[in-house]
Protein backbone atom coordinates (compact mmCIF):
# COMPACT_ATOMS: atom_id res chain seq x y z
CA UNK A 1 0.00 0.00 0.00
CA UNK A 2 2.80 2.48 0.91
CA UNK A 3 4.55 2.20 -2.24
CA UNK A 4 1.30 2.41 -4.51
CA UNK A 5 0.70 5.88 -2.50
CA UNK A 6 4.12 7.22 -2.92
CA UNK A 7 3.77 6.14 -6.89
CA UNK A 8 0.02 7.81 -7.24
CA UNK A 9 2.01 11.17 -5.31
CA UNK A 10 5.08 11.09 -7.73
CA UNK A 11 3.33 9.74 -11.08
CA UNK A 12 -0.43 10.42 -11.42
CA UNK A 13 -0.23 13.89 -9.46
CA UNK A 14 1.69 16.47 -11.51
CA UNK A 15 4.21 18.40 -9.38
CA UNK A 16 3.12 22.21 -10.68
CA UNK A 17 5.86 24.58 -11.69
CA UNK A 18 8.93 22.62 -12.18
CA UNK A 19 12.03 24.06 -14.87
CA UNK A 20 11.34 22.56 -18.48
CA UNK A 21 15.12 21.93 -18.70
CA UNK A 22 17.82 21.39 -16.28
CA UNK A 23 19.60 23.89 -14.90
CA UNK A 24 23.08 22.05 -14.87
CA UNK A 25 22.54 19.82 -18.20
CA UNK A 26 21.04 19.57 -21.23
CA UNK A 27 18.69 17.44 -20.42
CA UNK A 28 14.81 17.55 -19.49
CA UNK A 29 14.34 19.03 -16.04
CA UNK A 30 11.72 15.33 -15.55
CA UNK A 31 15.01 13.00 -16.50
CA UNK A 32 17.63 14.53 -14.53
CA UNK A 33 16.35 16.05 -11.45
CA UNK A 34 16.05 12.86 -9.57
CA UNK A 35 19.45 11.24 -10.75
CA UNK A 36 21.76 14.90 -10.71
CA UNK A 37 24.21 14.62 -7.86
CA UNK A 38 24.76 18.68 -8.04
CA UNK A 39 24.16 19.64 -4.47
CA UNK A 40 24.19 16.48 -2.77
CA UNK A 41 21.09 15.70 -2.51
CA UNK A 42 21.32 12.11 -4.01
CA UNK A 43 23.49 11.49 -1.29
CA UNK A 44 20.85 12.82 1.28
CA UNK A 45 18.60 10.40 0.40
CA UNK A 46 20.42 7.64 -0.05
CA UNK A 47 21.88 8.40 4.05
CA UNK A 48 18.03 9.08 5.17
CA UNK A 49 17.45 5.31 3.75
CA UNK A 50 20.44 3.82 5.36
CA UNK A 51 19.93 5.56 8.67
CA UNK A 52 16.42 4.90 8.99
CA UNK A 53 17.19 1.01 8.27
CA UNK A 54 20.00 1.40 10.90
CA UNK A 55 17.10 2.16 13.15
CA UNK A 56 14.97 -0.41 12.41
CA UNK A 57 17.87 -3.31 13.01
CA UNK A 58 18.36 -1.55 16.64
CA UNK A 59 14.43 -1.73 17.01
CA UNK A 60 14.11 -5.44 16.44
CA UNK A 61 17.03 -6.17 18.99
CA UNK A 62 20.37 -5.41 16.92
CA UNK A 63 23.73 -3.50 17.11
CA UNK A 64 24.14 -1.52 13.61
CA UNK A 65 26.82 0.20 12.62
CA UNK A 66 26.45 2.65 9.60
CA UNK A 67 29.76 3.00 7.22
CA UNK A 68 32.05 0.02 9.03
CA UNK A 69 35.26 -0.33 7.58
CA UNK A 70 36.15 -3.19 5.98
CA UNK A 71 39.22 -5.59 6.47
CA UNK A 72 42.00 -4.60 4.48
CA UNK A 73 42.61 -7.73 2.17
CA UNK A 74 45.90 -9.79 1.71
CA UNK A 75 46.18 -10.83 -1.67
CA UNK A 76 42.08 -12.49 -2.09
CA UNK A 77 41.54 -12.75 -5.36
CA UNK A 78 38.01 -12.29 -6.66
CA UNK A 79 36.30 -13.51 -9.44
CA UNK A 80 34.27 -9.91 -10.65
CA UNK A 81 36.68 -7.50 -11.97
CA UNK A 82 33.81 -5.06 -10.53
CA UNK A 83 34.72 -6.25 -6.78
CA UNK A 84 35.32 -3.29 -4.25
CA UNK A 85 39.21 -3.64 -3.88
CA UNK A 86 40.21 -0.98 -1.49
CA UNK A 87 41.85 -0.31 1.42
CA UNK A 88 39.26 1.77 2.91
CA UNK A 89 36.40 0.15 1.42
CA UNK A 90 32.85 0.35 3.58
CA UNK A 91 29.30 -1.39 3.89
CA UNK A 92 26.60 0.82 4.61
CA UNK A 93 25.16 -1.64 7.69
CA UNK A 94 26.68 -3.65 10.02
CA UNK A 95 24.65 -5.54 12.30
CA UNK A 96 25.50 -8.54 14.21
CA UNK A 97 23.38 -11.29 14.46
CA UNK A 98 20.73 -10.41 11.87
CA UNK A 99 20.63 -13.72 10.09
CA UNK A 100 22.46 -16.08 12.07
CA UNK A 101 23.80 -16.26 16.02
CA UNK A 102 27.38 -14.59 16.46
CA UNK A 103 27.59 -14.04 12.58
CA UNK A 104 27.70 -10.64 11.14
CA UNK A 105 25.21 -9.08 8.36
CA UNK A 106 26.29 -6.43 5.75
CA UNK A 107 23.81 -4.45 4.43
CA UNK A 108 24.52 -1.53 1.06
CA UNK A 109 21.82 0.57 0.27
CA UNK A 110 20.94 1.74 -3.71
CA UNK A 111 18.76 4.28 -4.82
CA UNK A 112 17.62 4.22 -8.30
CA UNK A 113 15.46 6.72 -10.72
CA UNK A 114 14.20 4.66 -13.40
CA UNK A 115 13.39 7.46 -15.09
CA UNK A 116 17.40 8.41 -15.52
CA UNK A 117 18.09 7.83 -19.17
CA UNK A 118 20.29 4.63 -18.79
CA UNK A 119 17.27 2.79 -16.99
CA UNK A 120 14.52 4.03 -18.76
CA UNK A 121 14.18 1.00 -21.48
CA UNK A 122 13.85 -1.14 -18.57
CA UNK A 123 11.17 -2.56 -16.93
CA UNK A 124 11.49 -2.09 -12.73
CA UNK A 125 12.27 -6.53 -12.53
CA UNK A 126 14.96 -6.12 -15.12
CA UNK A 127 15.95 -2.93 -13.24
CA UNK A 128 16.20 -4.56 -9.91
CA UNK A 129 18.04 -7.44 -11.24
CA UNK A 130 20.49 -5.44 -12.62
CA UNK A 131 21.55 -3.36 -9.51
CA UNK A 132 21.07 -6.03 -7.10
CA UNK A 133 23.58 -7.66 -9.28
CA UNK A 134 25.71 -4.92 -9.27
CA UNK A 135 25.79 -4.55 -5.26
CA UNK A 136 26.24 -8.11 -5.61
CA UNK A 137 29.77 -8.41 -7.77
CA UNK A 138 30.91 -4.91 -5.46
CA UNK A 139 30.40 -6.36 -2.22
CA UNK A 140 29.27 -9.96 -1.77
CA UNK A 141 32.30 -11.87 -2.16
CA UNK A 142 34.66 -9.82 -0.45
CA UNK A 143 32.35 -9.90 2.74
CA UNK A 144 32.00 -13.55 2.31
CA UNK A 145 35.69 -14.57 2.18
CA UNK A 146 37.22 -11.93 4.07
CA UNK A 147 34.48 -11.03 6.89
CA UNK A 148 33.18 -13.78 6.99
CA UNK A 149 29.73 -12.58 6.93
CA UNK A 150 26.12 -12.23 4.68
CA UNK A 151 25.75 -9.63 2.44
CA UNK A 152 22.50 -8.19 1.10
CA UNK A 153 21.88 -4.67 -1.01
CA UNK A 154 19.20 -3.00 -0.01
CA UNK A 155 18.14 -1.74 -3.61
CA UNK A 156 14.96 1.11 -3.91
CA UNK A 157 13.54 3.18 -6.78
CA UNK A 158 13.05 7.00 -6.17
CA UNK A 159 9.10 6.36 -6.06
CA UNK A 160 8.69 3.59 -3.51
CA UNK A 161 9.80 0.11 -5.38
CA UNK A 162 12.13 -2.23 -3.55
CA UNK A 163 13.68 -5.00 -4.66
CA UNK A 164 13.20 -8.90 -4.04
CA UNK A 165 16.05 -9.01 -1.55
CA UNK A 166 15.13 -5.48 0.33
CA UNK A 167 11.85 -7.54 0.45
CA UNK A 168 13.19 -10.32 2.63
CA UNK A 169 15.32 -8.34 5.08
CA UNK A 170 12.15 -6.02 5.44
CA UNK A 171 10.08 -9.57 6.42
CA UNK A 172 12.59 -10.65 8.61
CA UNK A 173 12.93 -7.34 10.23
CA UNK A 174 9.05 -7.20 10.84
CA UNK A 175 9.35 -10.86 12.09
CA UNK A 176 12.03 -10.01 14.62
CA UNK A 177 10.25 -6.52 16.08
CA UNK A 178 7.02 -7.86 16.10
CA UNK A 179 7.95 -10.43 18.39
CA UNK A 180 10.57 -8.09 20.59
CA UNK A 181 7.31 -5.82 21.25
CA UNK A 182 4.91 -8.45 21.12
CA UNK A 183 2.66 -7.00 18.11
CA UNK A 184 1.08 -8.39 15.37
CA UNK A 185 3.51 -8.97 12.04
CA UNK A 186 1.66 -7.56 9.50
CA UNK A 187 0.63 -4.71 11.40
CA UNK A 188 4.52 -4.14 11.81
CA UNK A 189 5.14 -4.59 8.30
CA UNK A 190 2.66 -2.26 6.76
CA UNK A 191 4.62 -0.19 9.41
CA UNK A 192 8.14 -0.92 7.70
CA UNK A 193 7.36 -0.21 4.62
CA UNK A 194 5.37 2.92 5.01
CA UNK A 195 8.03 4.14 7.06
CA UNK A 196 10.55 3.45 4.41
CA UNK A 197 8.29 5.16 1.73
CA UNK A 198 8.00 8.37 3.48
CA UNK A 199 11.97 8.76 3.73
CA UNK A 200 11.86 8.11 0.19
CA UNK A 201 9.56 10.77 -0.79
CA UNK A 202 10.96 12.95 1.52
CA UNK A 203 13.98 12.88 -0.33
CA UNK A 204 12.68 12.50 -3.52
CA UNK A 205 10.80 15.79 -2.97
CA UNK A 206 14.18 17.46 -2.08
CA UNK A 207 15.77 16.34 -5.35
CA UNK A 208 13.13 17.51 -6.88
CA UNK A 209 12.11 21.16 -5.09
CA UNK A 210 15.73 22.16 -3.98
CA UNK A 211 17.89 24.22 -5.73
CA UNK A 212 20.71 23.20 -7.93
CA UNK A 213 21.73 26.87 -8.99
CA UNK A 214 25.90 27.73 -9.44
CA UNK A 215 25.48 31.98 -9.07
CA UNK A 216 27.14 32.85 -5.54
CA UNK A 217 27.04 36.43 -4.60
CA UNK A 218 30.65 37.46 -2.67
CA UNK A 219 30.50 38.48 0.40
CA UNK A 220 33.51 39.80 1.83
CA UNK A 221 34.33 37.77 5.28
CA UNK A 222 36.79 40.75 6.73
CA UNK A 223 35.00 41.38 10.46
CA UNK A 224 37.83 44.09 11.17
CA UNK A 225 37.30 45.63 8.39
CA UNK A 226 33.36 45.26 8.10
CA UNK A 227 33.50 47.09 12.08
CA UNK A 228 35.82 49.23 11.35
CA UNK A 229 34.36 50.88 7.85
CA UNK A 230 31.14 50.91 9.66
CA UNK A 231 32.50 52.33 13.01
CA UNK A 232 30.67 49.59 15.33
CA UNK A 233 31.74 49.65 18.96
CA UNK A 234 31.28 47.10 21.47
Amino acid sequence: MAQCYTRVILLIYTLPDLPVRCGVSTLPFRCSALDCKTGGYRTIQHNEVRDVFAQLFRDAGHTAETEPLLQTLTGEGFEYKTANKENDARSDIKVNGFWREMRQAFFDVKVVSPFARSYSHLSQEALFRKSEKAKMAEYRERILEVEHGDFNPLVFTTVGGMAPQCQVVVKRLAEKIATKQNLNQSVVAGWLKVRLSFALLRTTLLCVRATRKKKFHNIDSNIDLAVSQARISY
